[in-house]
């Protein structure tokens, strides 16, 4: 079985105010004062742990204390370097990374590592004290369990975390038997955990009390503790590899990674796909008998969204000789745990696990003569999104004659946390997907809902929305609110599409920057290529502008870069806007970036997201 494979975004992202504008034309921002200290991603310096030593160096003497019976280096085939090997309820000490350091928004810890058995309760690696003191110590666990308790024995239980109890949740976040890439991000208001580039865990908390815990206590507590334990006397045999402290917050380039490869759609990546792309499920005569005929599985993680698009064709012998999907867990058919949440028709009928708990919505039934015969030929788009533990099935039916059947089911699978799969089954019919259309949405995340001030004052190059990540392979999408001063056409939104660094640091450059006026620069742009609908009265377009809601779509293929721009004004007047050019050689991560310029833009969380094609 061949599997295509794709990475998994959700994107980690910070502003840094940048040192000049990209153009001198449009001016410059105000330099730093000589005293700031800005909070930059940083490794600490000689802190990595990699377990590849020169003849000089004696193996292990880094650490100042080991305990446990079977504590050593050895060759691992996997990963192709040494790792360290520690036998159940073994540990290794050494000083604390972190003590010292200045993290002005966070700290970041990745590694590798490999279990025996799952342990949700035993921590992979500690920062405190000596050891079993209990005060003034933090861990974490494969259940993507947190675990702070500060030194004073006398203080409020409430000022300690503790999160993802395996005693109140199990959430298998890395599980045992097998390698994996763990990534922690700790922030002076929650943290975020990655396990093979895919978020498993994060919590944003912002205390109301000072009797309440506060994540900033926790990064403080890391700047000072003395040391750094790896296992400890409770965890399994355990394995580590690759060991690495930063500073502040990581991006991409640092928690999406994968045993096997670097997380960038290539070999390790997380697979999205089961099995080569087929487009055509079913044979076109519609002969195909139940359960007999299935399209790919499709992997969906925690909080994403899958979209397919696709043709459909049916015998037209009864109700449920259309599209069937099944919404499952995430294990081959009939193997290991499979388990069916549930079995849905396009006829409003279904079964599963979850489906006697399950509630439906629908409109436009009520024939079902015209049902069986609207249903050839019929354009039907199906949603499959999670939050949390909740999913919902929501597919619209239309046909030929533009009749619209919709249905939605709403259902819990699971925690919320597992990878499910769905995947389509014929009975007595065909379908013919659209593999433009089809796709995998994860959200991005908004750190930033208001780019500028709502009286629209901001000056060119001052203010900035995130930075939002396209990998290689994958397309962009966000969604905002326009608000503009009305004073010239670039009074609005405006794109910039950069290398993956920061504004005016390291090898940043700017493939180009285009405005909503059908106007731009860069070093990409001058190739590049126009495209618009709309544009006809310069004075209409600054007063319809006012209040658009704007659609941006940034879509990747290998090199070719296309912004897809669309804005809807409170009129209906649409002005739309395409650009093509050439960025890198197609396998860069890119960077893109709102900016304002007399204008204000309100963010929507929910229209912004990373899409990975599925059937390309």
């Amino acid at each position: 079985m061949k599997i295509k494979q794709f990475r998994v975004a959700a994107i980690c992202m910070f502003g840094l105010l940048t040192l000049a504008s990209c153009s001198p034309d449009w001016g410059q921002a105000d330099p730093p004062a000589a005293n700031e200290i800005y909070p930059e991603l940083k490794e600490v310096e000689g802190s990595a742990l990699t377990f590849e030593y020169d003849e000089e160096t004696v193996p292990l003497s880094e650490f100042d204390k080991q305990v446990g019976d079977l504590i050593e280096v050895v060759q691992d085939d996997t990963l192709a370097s040494n790792v360290l090997h520690l036998d159940s309820a073994c540990y290794v000490r050494k000083a604390n990374p972190f003590k010292g350091q200045s993290l002005q928004t966070g700290a970041g810890i990745t590694f590798y590592v490999k279990t025996a058995q799952f342990d949700a309760s035993s921590p992979l690696l500690t920062i405190g004290g000596e050891p079993n003191d209990t005060l003034d110590s933090f861990y974490f666990t494969e259940n993507s369990q947190l675990v702070f308790t500060k030194g004073d024995i006398h203080q409020l239980q409430s000022k300690n975390l503790n999160v993802n109890d395996p005693s109140e949740v199990i959430t298998n976040a890395v599980p045992g038997g097998g390698w994996h890439f763990v990534a922690l991000q700790l922030k002076n208001d929650g943290y975020v955990m990655y396990v093979d580039g895919v978020k498993e865990s994060e919590q944003t908390f912002t205390p109301e009390r000072d009797t309440q815990f506060k994540y900033a206590d926790l990064i403080e507590h890391l700047t000072t503790a003395p040391y750094l334990y790896i296992g400890s006397d409770k965890l399994c045999e355990a394995y580590f590899d690759d060991i690495k402290f930063y500073r502040n917050v990581m991006t991409d380039k640092e928690w999406n990674k994968t045993v096997n490869g670097g997380g960038a759609g290539g070999d390790g990546a997380f697979e999205f796909v089961v099995g080569d792309p087929v487009l055509n499920v079913g044979p076109t005569d519609c002969s195909a008998a139940w359960w007999s005929e299935f399209s790919n599985y499709f992997r969906i993680p925690a909080e994403g969204t899958a979209k397919f698009k696709f043709t459909n064709h049916t015998s037209g012998a009864n109700n449920w000789n259309n599209w069937n999907i099944c919404i499952c867990t995430d294990d081959e058919r009939n193997g290991g745990n499979y388990l069916e949440y549930a079995v849905l028709r396009s006829d409003l009928y279904g079964w599963g696990e979850s489906y006697g708990s399950g509630t439906w919505e629908s409109e436009g039934y009520g024939d079902w003569d015209a049902f069986k015969a609207d249903m050839e030929g019929a354009e039907v788009v199906v949603t499959v999104s999670r939050s949390g533990s909740t999913v919902v099935v929501d597919a619209v039916a239309t046909s030929p004659k533009h009749t619209v059947y919709h249905e939605k089911f709403t259902m819990t699978c699971g925690d919320g946390t597992e990878v499910i799969r769905a995947f389509f089954v014929m009975d007595g019919s065909w379908i013919q997907f659209d593999a433009n259309e089809t796709s995998i949405q994860s959200p991005v995340e908004v750190l930033t809902p208001e780019v500028g001030t709502s009286d629209c004052s901001a000056g060119w190059w001052t203010s900035f929305s995130d930075y939002f990540k396209i990998p290689a392979g994958q397309n962009l999408h966000i969604g905002f609110e326009n608000h503009t001063s009305g004073a010239n056409n670039w009074n609005n939104w405006n794109l910039c599409v950069s290398t993956d660094d920061e504004r005016g640091v390291g090898n940043y450059a700017e493939y180009f920057v285009i405005r909503s006026d059908l106007y731009g620069w860069g070093d990409s742009y001058g190739s590049g290529t126009w495209t618009s609908e709309g544009y006809d009265d310069w004075d209409a377009f600054r007063a319809n502008m006012e209040g658009a809601n704007v659609s941006i779509d940034i879509i990747r293929d290998g090199a070719d870069v296309t912004v897809d721009a669309v804005a809807t004004c409170p009129n209906d007047k649409v002005y739309h806007e395409v650009f093509k050019t050439v960025c890198g050689d197609g396998t860069q991560t890119l960077s893109s970036f709102l900016i304002v310029d007399g204008s204000y833009l309100k963010m929507n969380p929910s229209e912004c997201y990373l899409s990975v094609p599925l059937l390309k």
